[in-house]
């Protein structure tokens, strides 16, 4: 897998990414929750907001990016790997990329959160050096203190 930063002519295929991992795990999509994937390239504009993209044969197969919070903590968002190419250390490569990215920028803790529900990118995560720190209805929330 190759990672790059996203072009502006990537960034409806990256949506269809993220949003076909929607569709898999509720059955449905609310696009009114991710307003941040309206349009990418104005969100995400590599000032504060990074996105990256996975490839494999010009294909994106995997999605991540960081947003800045505040001066030394950044959030890790948006991870999708398509579901025939998971199982293959792609979510692993993706988010290394993007703790190297954000330390790059000045970051010295990460944060995320992913639905409570979620058993399988729980254990990704904790597996990968994040650590629980509470949860809501909806979400579990973790944090990594870096460097790496």
């Amino acid at each position: 897998m190759i990672i790059t930063p996203i072009e502006k002519h990537q960034c409806q295929a990256a949506k269809d990414v993220i949003l076909s991992g929607f569709l898999e795990r509720f059955g449905f999509i609310d696009h009114t929750l991710n307003p941040d994937i309206h349009d990418i390239s104005v969100e995400y504009d590599g000032t504060h907001h990074h996105f990256f993209i996975g490839k494999d044969n010009d294909k994106i197969i995997c999605t991540g990016a960081i947003r800045k919070e505040t001066q030394d903590t950044y959030r890790i968002v948006r991870m999708s790997v398509l579901s025939p190419f998971r199982k293959r250390g792609l979510g692993r490569i993706m988010l290394n990329h993007l703790e190297e990215k954000a330390y790059s920028l000045g970051a010295r803790t990460l944060t995320l959160e992913t639905n409570k529900h979620w058993a399988d990118a729980i254990q990704f995560y904790q597996s990968n050096g994040y650590t629980y720190k509470e949860e809501d209805e909806v979400s579990c929330y973790f944090e990594k203190e870096i460097p790496l």
